[in-house]
């Protein structure tokens, strides 16, 4: 069994802490899809494996269409040996999660949601320079629930200014919504 990755790297803005290769330009988002559907059509001699999970990853790829989505999934289904019930995963932000593009995701066969809420305090998403408020990141996570069994949430712990006591009620708000996974990520500081 094997995964495809899409690393999407475009975002409405730049995290502080993000040291991913991302644009907060969107101009090249179309030529970028129309180049990642030719690399998949000039791979399929080469990759013999069975697909069993699709991922995209960023980024934000909660940017994305739903035609350029579907597309990306249609084309390495078309291309590729995928099992029946993939696992396709889409990394989102709180900022792009409504009610219609939630159904959007799941009609293009997204099945698992990975929500990047990182903390639920303002003064650490101002920090941050997340696009999101806090009030954005519980009401996408009961808009989630209400659509896909599997979705996890990210949170990121040892802030500046953070603590033992705020990391713990960051868990406990997370854990209030009864989420089937949670991912918690240490921020490194760097020098400089």
């Amino acid at each position: 069994m094997s995964g495809v990755y899409f690393h999407i790297p475009f975002c409405k803005q730049a995290c502080h802490y993000c040291d991913f290769h991302f644009s907060t330009n969107m101009s090249r988002k179309k030529e970028m899809v129309s180049a990642m559907i030719r690399e998949v059509e000039m791979r399929k001699e080469f990759f013999r494996g069975q697909v069993d999970t699709i991922y995209f990853g960023g980024g934000t790829p909660s940017l994305l269409a739903f035609s350029e989505l579907n597309e990306l999934i249609q084309v390495i289904n078309h291309n590729f040996d995928v099992v029946k019930n993939p696992e396709i995963t889409l990394e989102v932000n709180p900022d792009d999660v409504t009610p219609d593009s939630a159904n959007d995701w799941k009609s293009a066969g997204i099945n698992r949601l990975s929500l990047g809420v990182q903390s639920f305090f303002e003064n650490d998403l101002k920090m941050m320079n997340r696009v999101h408020n806090a009030a954005m990141a519980k009401e996408s996570i009961k808009i989630l629930k209400d659509r896909f069994e599997n979705f996890s949430i990210d949170l990121i712990y040892g802030l500046p200014g953070s603590n033992t006591e705020r990391w713990s009620t960051n868990l406990e708000l997370a854990l209030e919504f009864d989420i089937v996974h949670l991912s918690a990520y240490a921020l490194t500081v760097e020098p400089k």
